[in-house]
């Protein structure tokens, strides 16, 4: 099954702990029939073919709902607010107990009135299908205004899951030596709300006028990346394959990353997990959901609130990597694994359950 967020792919594992329980999976990302993508690709409106095309996914999904045998929960992976009229039924009505993964549609919802009506939608199916529960990630809603929360007896809480198979390069106990460059990285798409050229400079300045020994990384697909990232005196790498985006995660000891506030105030970055996942100490905005990712449950990074922080920050950085190497990764890894969330969805019947 293909997913819109590759670094959820964990969730998979949930039926290696669970007793008692079997877990069916359904995802937005499914193929579409030729005819009904040429079609909608040939629109004079390309967002409303886009539209179109997501409303097909939605109910395709809520239909492959009904073709789940022998499964006691379905865990859904994303949704759209907007696309939520058709499918919520065929959810609710199938009778299972179903987990919808939220991911960012109440930060969406905050500026965009369709996303709004969708999200209140969804809030009065939740109040009358106890069946129906929605996944949060990191933190409860209560930090967002009262009018996107959830009611309270419908939400879930679990931290972002890590990449198992991605792991922090150094042991326990070993360390970085002495005369080792400290490997400064910004990774990601460029986009509107991941504005990075600020962030380079402000790199750039560091490794310039400081003593520390440092190099910049950049990583991005370079099917969109930006002509003047080539004019910039960095090692450059083509993250557009999966595997190329978890090995240049690997190279960087400090993750700098920088998130427009009206996207990502109360929503996960999948970039902090994966960096995380890889050993990166991270620099990251100080929003409630992103500073709980890189201090729970131990810190493996810090928040700024402007840029003038940073500096001071990568200076703590290189301090905690020189001390500390990647140790507190791995404790904080122990917590986000998929057997330690199995443990916060079905308490009463995790693995660790069996022999009381």
């Amino acid at each position: 099954m293909q997913l819109m967020h590759p670094g959820l792919k964990d969730l998979f594992l949930l039926n290696h702990y669970v007793e008692d329980k079997t877990i069916g999976f359904l995802s937005i990302e499914t193929p579409l029939p030729n005819f009904f993508k040429k079609a909608t690709q040939s629109l004079p409106s390309y967002a409303l073919g886009l539209q179109f095309r997501r409303e097909y996914r939605h109910i395709s999904m809520g239909v492959r709902a009904f073709k789940l045998k022998d499964i006691d929960v379905i865990f859904v992976f994303e949704i759209y607010n907007q696309h939520l009229l058709a499918v919520l039924p065929l959810l609710a009505f199938r009778g299972k107990e179903v987990l919808i993964s939220l991911h960012g549609n109440q930060q969406f919802a905050m500026n965009s009135r369709i996303k709004f009506w969708g999200l209140i939608y969804l809030k009065k199916y939740l109040q009358f299908f106890n069946n129906l529960k929605v996944i949060l990630f990191e933190i409860d809603d209560n930090v967002i205004p009262e009018k996107f929360r959830l009611p309270a007896a419908s939400k879930v809480i679990i931290p972002h899951p890590i990449i198992s198979e991605a792991t922090p390069r150094l042991r326990a106990g070993e360390r970085l030596s002495v005369d080792t460059k400290i490997k400064l990285g910004v990774v990601g798409m460029i986009r509107q709300d991941k504005p990075i050229s600020k962030l380079i400079e402000i790199l750039q300045d560091y490794v310039a006028t400081n003593e520390q020994k440092c190099e910049i990384i950049i990583g991005t697909p370079f099917g969109q990346k930006p002509d003047y990232l080539d004019k910039l005196e960095v090692k450059l790498y083509d993250t557009t394959k999966e595997e190329d985006y978890i090995d240049v995660l690997n190279k960087i000891d400090i993750l700098v990353i920088h998130y427009d506030q009206n996207r990502y105030y109360y929503r996960t970055s999948g970039v902090i997990s994966d960096a995380g996942s890889c050993g990166c100490y991270i620099i990251a905005s100080d929003y409630p959901v992103i500073k709980h990712q890189v201090s729970w449950p131990i810190p493996i990074g810090s928040t700024f609130s402007n840029f003038d922080e940073i500096d001071s920050l990568i200076d703590q950085a290189i301090a905690h990597i020189r001390e500390k190497g990647q140790d507190n990764h791995w404790i904080w890894r122990e917590q986000r694994t998929a057997e330690a969330i199995a443990k916060i969805l079905f308490p009463n019947n995790s693995e660790q359950n069996r022999n009381p």
